[in-house]
């Protein structure tokens, strides 16, 4: 048994008045995400509607978790290397080309093209890392969030009227 198929089970396991509850839970893991709490709510029979939003409060509560707990941890270190939160004026040539990608693609460059490769709780921890606003970054994984549930549901609904479910 593979682990999607441990998570739909969990999920089917719980009393039918929270299996809701299971869909956020299952967001909350990288790699499952809100796409494939889409999926795994949708195959244990939950209306598409509340597996949709079920996926976004769940993925987007670790995501902030993760954010805020990024954020001072790195106000932390900074504050003990630097005496202050900022980041250093100059930096090594790597870091300087690393910059000028999110320079280039902005935070909703990076979050929305980002979910593709990598979960989002790595994006949301390596945005605050390089000193982006926490308030940008949580706005914009919001964003991407929704989307990308809403685009897992959009298909999931379509899957569901073809196989007449």
């Amino acid at each position: 048994m593979n682990f999607i198929e441990s998570l739909q089970n969990f999920v089917l396991g719980l009393p039918e008045a929270v299996q809701f509850i299971g869909v956020a839970l299952a967001a909350m893991v990288p790699f499952v995400e809100n796409y494939g709490a889409v999926v795994i709510g949708s195959v244990a029979g939950i209306p598409i509607w509340v597996v949709v939003l079920m996926a976004i409060v769940g993925n987007l509560a670790v995501v902030a978790l993760i954010t805020l707990i990024s954020g001072r941890t790195r106000d932390a270190i900074m504050a003990r290397k630097h005496g202050t939160a900022e980041l250093p004026v100059t930096d090594s040539p790597s870091k300087a080309r690393v910059r000028k990608l999110f320079d280039r693609y902005g935070i909703p460059g990076v979050t929305l093209l980002g979910m593709l490769f990598v979960p989002t709780h790595l994006i949301a921890a390596t945005l605050v890392s390089f000193g982006l606003s926490r308030a940008g970054v949580l706005v914009w994984q919001a964003i991407a969030i929704t989307l990308y549930a809403g685009v897992a549901g959009a298909l999931m609904y379509g899957v569901s009227g073809l196989v007449g479910a």
